[in-house]
């Protein structure tokens, strides 16, 4: 007689049912970790896209305002570059003893000129840039506010220029009492006894040169951009027929 021979465990069901819940038998359930991992990495990726987006409009505006600053200093240098030609045509005879409000020009040094209001000082002297007598500052922080003229309007780039003379009083440079801001005198010749020490040498007549001029210019140009100079300038004697 043949005697079939089972396996118990097999045969069991209540131990084959154990199999398959401890996922010895079958596919293992899905979590979902991986969408989790996914969807962090999207939102790494869309901040790391807005912060570059943010950067590069950054950069373009910084670069915008380097090009606006650059063009409002050249229409400043030619602004002060007319000044000059026209203390150039007007140094000749008694036309810069006085002032000539018209043109931007004022024979006398201002106490204290603010060219960009940043003094903190009762008695300084500001600039009217925008033409509404001084408006922006009020009247007991200052002791007087002085006119420009209005150079150019072109390319959306507004100059103003305002030109002083370096002395402490109207009229002519060289009267006695008048102290101009002047450069080192120089000699007329050479003496012939250069570069010796000796008591009582001759010394040549030594001429003096013609005062400072004090030249500011405010260029005004798109988004606000302004620029501001300033430039001393001085004739020597015979240099303008």
């Amino acid at each position: 007689m043949n005697t079939l021979l089972t396996n118990p465990l097999l045969t069991n069901p209540l131990l084959t049912s154990r199999i398959s819940r401890s996922g010895a038998v079958g596919p293992r359930p899905q979590r979902g970790i991986s969408l989790f991992v996914v969807l962090i990495a999207l939102l790494l990726l869309s901040l790391g896209a807005v912060g570059l987006i943010r950067m590069v409009d950054t950069g373009a505006l910084i670069a915008g305002n380097l090009s606006f600053k650059q063009s409002t200093t050249l229409a400043a240098d030619g602004a002060t570059e007319r000044a000059i030609t026209w203390l150039e045509t007007n140094y000749a005879g008694s036309v810069l003893f006085n002032d000539a409000a018209d043109a931007g020009y004022y024979a006398v040094a201002p106490k204290l000129l603010d060219i960009s209001s940043s003094l903190d000082n009762a008695e300084r002297t500001l600039i009217d840039w925008d033409v509404n007598d001084c408006a922006y500052a009020d009247a007991g922080s200052r002791s007087a506010c002085i006119k420009p003229v209005l150079d150019r309007e072109t390319n959306g780039i507004t100059t103003r220029v305002l030109i002083t003379r370096m002395c402490s009083a109207a009229g002519d440079p060289d009267t006695a009492g008048n102290n101009c801001a002047r450069p080192l005198a120089s000699e007329v010749d050479a003496p012939s006894e250069r570069g010796k020490v000796a008591y009582g040498s001759v010394r040549r007549a030594a001429v003096l040169n013609g005062p400072y001029f004090r030249i500011v210019v405010r260029a005004e140009g798109p988004r606000k951009t302004i620029s501001h100079t300033e430039s001393y300038v001085h004739f020597p004697p015979g240099a303008i027929p």
